[in-house]
């Protein structure tokens, strides 16, 4: 799902994948947003969008919008509220076990990780017999906190491409999420 590619770490190797996929890209936002939302990339945006990444997403510092779920819940306990590795992590490591999806403990990302979220989302829709894990991922997980992320992200970001992704990710839930 090219959606989850967008929210990984803008390297030279992924932005290069992004550049040569523009065509895709161009198809997919008419399709979900109706307009052309996110702007080319090209090798020369790398170091501009890598340090913007990190400033948004990393750190070092105070991180305006961690990209994941166990920090935007409101609906734990407020001794976990922005902390990471929330009870949301353990259904969806179940919800990823029930279609085959193991994860690494050595990845370099958490299991609540937007993208890590939207590939696997990718990946139960493209099962043709198990509709049911992607409601799940849709309704208890992406739609309950990416709305809020994104909203954080739009007034966060320095670059137009992350508040663009926000606004495709915010049409493409919305899209999803309808039917």
């Amino acid at each position: 799902m090219m959606l989850a590619h967008w929210w990984t770490r803008p390297l030279a190797i992924e932005v290069a994948t992004w550049a040569d996929a523009a065509d895709l890209g161009a198809v997919i936002q008419r399709q979900f947003a109706g307009r052309d939302v996110l702007p080319a990339c090209t090798l020369d945006d790398e170091a501009a969008m890598l340090t913007e990444y990190e400033r948004l997403f990393v750190g070092p510092g105070p991180v305006p919008c961690p990209p994941y779920e166990s920090f935007w819940r409101t609906d734990v306990p407020s001794y976990l509220r922005h902390s990471l590795m929330g009870p949301c992590v353990a259904d969806l490591s179940q919800l990823y076990r029930s279609i085959g999806i193991g994860f690494d403990p050595a990845s370099e990302e958490l299991p609540d990780h937007i993208a890590v979220e939207f590939e696997a989302l990718g990946y139960a829709l493209s099962l043709p017999d198990d509709i049911g894990v992607s409601n799940k991922l849709l309704d208890r997980h992406l739609c309950v906190w990416v709305p809020q992320f994104c909203r954080s992200l739009v007034e966060a970001s320095r670059l137009a491409f992350y508040r663009n992704l926000a606004a495709l990710t915010m049409h493409w839930l919305t899209r999803l999420s309808a039917t």
